[in-house]
């Protein structure tokens, strides 16, 4: 099912949007939901011209508010990709409580969340089924196996009741309605 940028870059926070194949016989559900991060370019990816409007008044170009999505599949699961994102209660009252989301990708970079605070967000705020730890800006694994002095290592090992998975670059794992993965785990 390709989806095109422009369908999701016109989203409003809170907005949804139904993105079926064509021999579907039923669509996946799209929401645009909040992160709590900056949205803006650094000014040496802008082109001189654009650099020369806002350097005199430091301002900076802002990209709109910082979102995560929500996803819905047709099989019964319910995705949460955080985003760049730093703790907010949304987590709770809007992925867990209302779209009760049971398979949590959470953004690991440093600039955003601590290990810690990502734990929390999984142990008591969103509370899925599974976890996959995504986007750490470090070196996490060699060898296959995960380094123990990293911040993804502290993050797996705070992470309690729930299976956690590494996001590793050419492998895909595909989960059930109920969070479960069921291929290339």
């Amino acid at each position: 099912m390709p989806l095109s940028a422009p369908c999701l870059a016109t989203m409003n926070l809170g907005g949804t949007r139904l993105v079926k194949g064509e021999n579907a016989a039923r669509a996946v559900e799209i929401t645009t939901v909040h992160a709590a991060h900056a949205s803006t370019v650094a000014r040496d990816l802008l082109t001189d011209s654009m650099k020369a409007g806002i350097t005199a008044d430091n301002l900076l170009v802002a990209l709109g508010p910082p979102s995560g999505y929500v996803i819905r599949f047709t099989n019964g699961l319910t995705a949460y990709l955080s985003g760049d994102t730093g703790l907010h209660t949304e987590m709770k009252t809007v992925v867990h409580d209302y779209y009760k989301a049971n398979l949590a990708v959470i953004n690991l970079g440093p600039s955003a969340v601590t290990a810690h605070a990502a734990a929390h967000a999984m142990n008591d705020l969103v509370r899925p089924v599974t976890v996959i730890a995504s986007h750490p800006n470090e070196g996490v694994t060699s060898g296959g196996k995960l380094k123990p002095q990293t911040r993804t290592a502290a993050f797996v090992s705070l992470v309690k009741g729930r299976t956690v998975y590494l996001a590793l670059s050419g492998k895909t794992m595909e989960f059930d309605g109920g969070a479960k993965c069921v291929a290339g785990c």
